[in-house]
């Protein structure tokens, strides 16, 4: 009797060292940092990069990851209109290829122009590189010769107001994320940090290097049956880029202009303090004019002529034109006490009143940020996660433009513009619409 528990109490001992065996096994499995894939070699490597050895001061948190997890993303340029237009189709392409996506942060104040992947891969590495160094080594009272050559040159100044920020700073991505998981890239461009953060092989990348005019369809299996780990295109900028046949796709890709919206409370704030000064939701009209770009510079008299046109012939089949040359001296409220129809203008040009002349002098009762510039003051400074130094109020303030200009019962933009084409999307929105048709 004694014998058997003995043997007992041996086996207990013998269970016990092996379950704990297996816990201490699983402890060091969870934390382990590196995952080892067998894949065939990697298509169009040959990008030059800094190889991080340990974890960069700099990573995001590591997600938690899968071991048959998939990503896909891509580089951002061009400006805020245009980044917009690439998230939309990185989200696009991530749900029909379903993988996850890596999103780049929203460039602001400076950012590098459409190019091939690897001059805009080692741009946007290079404006990080530079803007560190003149933070850690510049500085105005330096009499450092050594710091006072290369990215300490005036030359490179203009990057000091460079930041970054993640989209949710500005947009809401709670429906959207039922149907695509996304994680931020974090701010940072490194492909080899890229591939220790997501735990993905030195060779399981495929690099979509392409040419500038490229466009992608959703049927194409080449991309949907690629088994690497890491999907990472360059430009996915362009309203046209992604030509969609299949059904799901097309009410998947209006479902993404329906949902990802501003829900930035300080900007949502603002903006409809003076949309309620206007008037109302639905109550005014809300026009676009860029001229400043080179694009739109060029064509400016054509698109004042074309917006004229369109706002007359609305005033007059909605039986609204006043010709009355008093109106023309009405302020905001005496225009709304009268029920005369406000027009509201959002632009960047600093002078509208004198360029666009031809509306001010035919038509009253025409107003700009600039006559509501005080609902601004209080606004109050907002950084930048990436640099708290910088300001982004200048970077908002557009954004602001565009929600009120979006908020009248009807907008008229002018063509080929990225922001009239988002604020007409809102417009659409606004008045109960899908935001595309």
């Amino acid at each position: 009797m004694s014998h058997e528990k003995i043997n007992s109490r041996e086996k207990s001992k013998f269970l016990f060292k092996i379950i704990l065996f297996i816990i201490i096994v699983v402890i060091i499995l969870s934390f382990t940092t590196e995952i080892k894939f067998t894949t065939s070699p990697i298509i169009n490597n040959d990008i030059k990069t800094t190889i991080t050895k340990s974890a960069p001061t700099n990573a995001t948190i590591k997600p938690i990851l899968s071991f048959e997890e998939k990503f896909l993303t891509y580089l951002p340029h061009n400006d805020f209109h245009d980044q917009h237009g690439a998230l939309i189709n990185a989200i696009m392409l991530s749900y029909i290829t379903n993988r996850t996506l890596i999103i780049p942060p929203l460039l602001i104040n400076y950012f590098p122009r459409n190019s091939t992947f690897h001059s805009l891969y080692n741009n946007l590495n290079k404006f990080i590189e530079i803007k560190k160094y003149r933070e850690e080594h510049c500085y105005i009272d330096d009499e450092n010769e050594e710091n006072s050559l290369d990215y300490c040159d005036n030359e490179y100044s203009q990057l000091d107001d460079f930041t970054m920020i993640n989209w949710e700073q500005l947009f809401d991505f709670n429906e959207l994320k039922k149907h695509v998981k996304m994680i931020n890239r974090g701010f940072d461009f490194s492909l080899d940090n890229l591939k220790y953060n997501f735990n993905i092989g030195e060779n399981d990348t495929y690099l979509f290097i392409e040419d500038l005019s490229y466009e992608l369809k959703d049927n194409d299996n080449s991309i949907r049956k690629n088994d690497k780990k890491l999907l990472h295109f360059s430009s996915l900028v362009g309203p046209n880029k992604i030509i969609l046949e299949n059904q799901n796709n097309i009410k998947f890709r209006r479902l993404i202009h329906n949902k990802l919206i501003i829900n930035n409370p300080k900007i949502l704030n603002v903006s409809e303090k003076i949309i309620e000064k206007l008037g109302g939701k639905g109550n005014y009209i809300g026009l676009h004019i860029e001229i400043r770009h080179k694009t739109f510079r060029i064509n400016a008299n054509y698109n004042i002529d074309l917006i004229y046109r369109n706002l007359m012939k609305h005033l007059l089949n909605s039986n609204l034109l006043r010709n009355s040359k008093n109106l023309f001296n009405y302020n905001l409220k005496e225009c709304l006490k009268n029920n005369i129809p406000i027009i509201y203008i959002a632009t960047d040009s600093f002078e509208p009143r004198s360029r666009f002349s031809k509306l001010y002098e035919n038509i009253p009762c025409i107003f700009t940020l600039f006559d509501l510039s005080k609902d601004l003051d209080n606004f109050g400074k907002i950084p930048s996660e990436y640099d708290e130094d910088v300001d982004l109020t200048n970077f908002y303030v557009p954004i602001i433009d565009l929600l009120i200009t979006a908020h009248g019962k009807t907008f008229i933009g002018i063509p080929k513009s990225a922001f009239s084409r988002l604020a007409n999307e809102v417009n659409n929105l606004s008045n109960g619409k899908n935001a595309i048709s």
